[in-house]
């Protein structure tokens, strides 16, 4: 079969206005090949399709050890494969990331033959196994998603952590500072000197409250992170439930 294929999704409008939650469905549309229309199976993914066409590789190869390589803009494509699971005889196995008016998209496609894809009319076992197939992905596409996100959110922690000991750290050396300068103070005759040492008393003293301010803000921006994870978790989990019942 030819090594490009140009796909041209037909608009397919999802119920309901575009917003945070992503509406989950798995439904089976016809789409425009190069070589004809095939059947695919359509799901929405995360908002990125470069991380989504990602993860599509990781699962064919995980599953599959199928090899997807790029035919195109956001089109992945493995020539002549078995996937048994799939269906008993070879077929170019297509991914295609789009976006349309309501939400970022997948359309998955088994072909057979150049104007031949598994559809549910003539090919109802096969379709039936691709759509788990798809499924499949869909589940380890969004629980990657949702990884990435919380990882990220995991480094800001640490970064927040590791700036909460760097100030702690500044203010037990300031704290000893300001020790040393009230003994030399109090053991100091010369007022010149007194001064000096007062001055310096003085900036150490203003620049250990400005860290000392921080701590409770920094410790803040860390629970507030720390409840973000704990949404997300619950979020990635109520996916996980829904693509499950799906």
């Amino acid at each position: 079969m030819k090594k490009l294929y140009t796909i041209l999704i037909a608009a397919i409008m999802l119920t309901g206005a575009a917003d945070a939650q992503i509406h989950l469905f798995l439904q089976e549309q016809e789409v425009n090949l190069k070589d004809g229309r095939s059947s695919a199976w359509v799901l929405p993914v995360a908002r990125d399709l470069d991380e989504a066409l990602d993860d599509l590789k990781e699962y064919c190869k995980d599953r599959s050890n199928v090899k997807m390589k790029s035919g195109g803009e956001n089109l992945l494509i493995a020539e002549k494969v078995s996937i048994p699971t799939i269906a008993t005889k070879r077929g170019d196995l297509v991914g295609y990331g789009f976006i349309s008016e309501n939400y970022y998209g997948m359309a998955l496609v088994f072909q057979l033959g150049y104007d031949i894809s598994v559809n549910s009319v003539e090919w109802a076992v096969e379709m039936n196994n691709f759509r788990n197939y798809a499924k499949g992905f869909m589940s380890y596409h969004y629980e990657q998603s949702y990884a990435r996100r919380i990882e990220a959110l995991e480094k800001e922690i640490k970064d927040l952590e590791k700036e909460v000991k760097q100030n702690e750290n500044k203010i037990n050396s300031m704290n000893k500072k300001i020790g040393n300068l009230n003994e030399k103070i109090a053991k100091e005759t010369d007022e010149a000197k007194i001064e000096t040492f007062k001055g310096e008393l003085t900036t150490l003293e203003s620049d250990m409250q400005v860290l000392s301010d921080t701590l409770p803000q920094l410790q803040e921006q860390i629970e507030t992170i720390q409840g973000n994870i704990e949404k997300l978790k619950t979020e990635s989990n109520t996916y996980q439930t829904t693509i499950g019942s799906i």
